[in-house]
């Protein structure tokens, strides 16, 4: 294993810790007591924490390109022929994929979300057989197998399958999943593609600032107004928690270098299978931070990624 390939399986590994700090760190903040009047409406803060933190990733990455000299390379990517599928990828994987997950959540509840959201790993495996023509090895399918089963033992409950009712709160639950699944995969699949199949000379960083841009115009100009909540936008600009939001852009930003760099390097089944460890992540530290009990589930699910991950990083380079 050369050591670029070993840094690809590192930054997918860590894309995965870096996300789970976001995840909880934004848990914590959708309590805040700024968030009360919205307790019926929780989609109103969630999504307008989404529009926030991608307005500040979009602004760290500017002064960070600023600092590198390489704002030029913003004006060039502009105008390279693909940009086309930049745009593509930051509406597929922010407003579409974000938003389908957050509101699927609302209809079907977090559990069978997180359970079934982890379909856009095998969803982003098969696309890129399709497109991509990545050979998936057997020992990387019984990775990604692996992978999905740790999630779904974490997350399921068996105990309520029975419980559910097919109405239309359940039908716009599925219909928004289909989204999350579906905007995701294809979001790694197109940065996949043009980080490393294309051969471009694009960086990460710079592709991550163009879609951070994108999702923010989406969100500002389309979803936050239809929502009504620029309201509470402008109450979070004067309420100290903006550098709590200011702060978990700066993480989130660094997932999403990760996620793309390691997808760059190693392809889009390996970056999603180690980005998807997230879900475990978080559960570590909730243990670690919040004094959660171990359960069985947890420590079964543990022992199956930790499986995926040595399957994954023990996978020759592909030539």
């Amino acid at each position: 294993m050369n050591r670029k390939y070993f840094l690809g399986i590192i930054a997918g590994i860590f894309s995965g810790i870096t996300w789970a700090i976001y995840t909880i760190i934004n848990n914590l903040l959708t309590q805040n007591k700024i968030f009360l009047p919205y307790s019926d409406k929780m989609y109103i803060p969630i999504l307008t924490i989404i529009f926030m933190h991608d307005f500040f990733s979009m602004l760290w990455l500017f002064f960070y390109l600023k600092k590198n000299k390489k704002i030029s390379r913003i004006k060039e990517v502009l105008r390279n022929k693909n940009i086309h599928l930049i745009f593509i990828g930051a509406l597929l994987g922010g407003p579409i994929g974000m938003s389908g997950y957050l509101l699927g959540i609302k209809y079907i509840g977090a559990s069978y979300m997180a359970s079934f959201s982890s379909f856009y790993l095998i969803i982003g495996t098969f696309l890129s057989t399709l497109f991509l023509k990545e050979k998936i090895k057997l020992r990387m399918l019984f990775a990604v197998i692996l992978n999905v089963i740790g999630i779904f033992i974490i997350n399921f409950n068996w105990n309520k399958i029975f419980e559910i009712n097919f109405n239309t709160e359940t039908l716009f639950g599925l219909i928004f999943l289909l989204f999350c699944i579906f905007g995701w995969a294809s979001e790694g699949l197109i940065a996949s593609y043009i980080l490393k199949y294309k051969k471009t000379s694009i960086e990460p960083e710079v592709a991550i600032f163009i879609r951070q841009l994108t999702s923010t115009l989406l969100y500002g100009l389309l979803i936050i107004p239809y929502i009504k909540a620029y309201g509470l936008v402008f109450e979070i600009f004067k309420n100290e928690i903006l550098l709590i939001v200011a702060f978990i852009s700066i993480v989130g930003s660094l997932s999403f270098f990760l996620w793309y760099y390691s997808m760059s390097i190693i392809g889009v089944a390996k970056g999603i299978s180690l980005n998807i460890s997230y879900i475990l992540w978080t559960i570590i530290f909730e243990v670690i931070c919040f004094n959660i009990k171990f359960q069985v589930n947890f420590i079964l699910a543990s022992c199956l990624f930790l499986i995926s991950v040595i399957l994954i990083a023990t996978l020759p380079e592909e030539k």
